[in-house]
């Protein structure tokens, strides 16, 4: 097995957020095959459904593409699309027998030649806690109306401004549209040869005209390589909650190993808690996370073993398996 390349700290998602899959190596060339090699049956089965999946994809980011020239007057400046469509599928054995699984679906829409980067997005998985997004583990979510939202993202900032805005505002999908807006600030900071320490910060403002009203979150991030296979990663957030008058909090470290140019380890140890009724931690977890890029850049499998210890449990293990499948439909 060739060693992979050297990585850079920021090219990673951190393990807290599953918006992208990336190993810090550049994909496999799909054009390289072997006139020797003889796919099995899961790779056969796979080769068929990519001929349905190019064609949803295609299909997909054609209709906005052609919403996107009609907003330009057709005058097309970016000829890249990045609409996708993401699906994720979830299941977690616990140790005492339960079953829990997650079926989420993210639909992204851009619009890249607008006047001022003006992006249209659906997605099912809205609603989280901070310990939704540290944990690994399913909650029994499903592809629901009342739990999707659907609106504008717009960025008046060019590449060159080093603090980042987005506003956003859009509908709650239930019986009655609940309408939000949202405003988010980022600046990174790092070395442009991904040997020093690369940093981001994020502050995030929210509010929804029903029983949530304001909720606000903070965010900020520390990642760095070490040798060529190894990311250091610490991640720490804090979320206020306007109903329930709290502050949720969650940290995380991590330290990532690139096995291949298709799969990693995440090693991850953290913490969860709340400022209610008085400040203090409410649970400790420690676990890894295996990815995997079964088929192109596509379709990917996870597996994370996790031990969590609640405060509400007296500090009781609860070990969990959980696996994950993403497939994304895009160009």
């Amino acid at each position: 097995m060739l060693a992979p390349p050297a990585i850079h700290a920021k090219e990673l998602t951190p393990v807290t957020e599953s918006d992208e899959i990336d190993f810090g190596a550049p994909q496999r060339d799909k054009t390289k095959k072997t006139e020797s090699s003889q796919p099995n049956l899961i790779v056969r089965s796979l080769q068929q459904m990519e001929i349905q999946r190019d064609w949803i994809s295609k299909g997909y980011v054609k209709m906005w593409r052609g919403l996107d020239n009609y907003f330009s007057d057709g005058a097309s400046y970016e000829s890249e699309n990045h609409s996708e469509l993401r699906l994720e599928l979830k299941q977690t054995w616990a140790a005492e027998g339960d079953i829990g699984s997650d079926a989420k679906l993210r639909v992204r829409v851009d619009l890249p030649n607008t006047e001022h980067k003006l992006k249209l997005f659906f997605s099912s998985d809205e609603d989280s806690d901070a310990e939704e997004r540290v944990r690994s583990v399913s909650k029994g979510e499903r592809i629901e109306k009342d739990n999707s939202v659907s609106g504008l993202e717009f960025f008046p900032d060019d590449k060159e401004r080093k603090w980042k805005r987005k506003f956003s505002g859009g509908v709650r999908l239930r019986s009655s549209l609940v309408p939000y807006v949202k405003f988010r600030i980022k600046r990174e900071w790092g070395e442009e040869d991904g040997e020093g320490w690369y940093r981001q910060f994020r502050q995030q403002v929210e509010y929804f005209d029903d029983d949530e009203r304001w909720s606000e979150s903070t965010e900020f991030t520390m990642s760095r390589p070490f040798g060529e296979v190894y990311i250091f990663n610490a991640w720490v957030e804090a979320e206020y909650k306007d109903p329930l008058n709290v502050f949720e909090f969650a940290n995380v470290y991590t330290l990532t190993r690139i096995l291949s140019e298709r799969s990693a380890l995440h090693y991850r140890i953290g913490g969860i808690g709340a400022s209610q009724p008085v400040p203090r931690l409410n649970g400790v977890f420690y676990g890894l996370s295996w990815q995997f890029q079964l088929y192109e850049d596509w379709v990917f499998l996870g597996l994370s073993p996790e031990v969590f210890y609640p405060r509400e449990e007296n500090w009781g293990a609860e070990p969990t398996i959980t696996a994950n499948l993403e497939i994304f439909f895009a160009e």
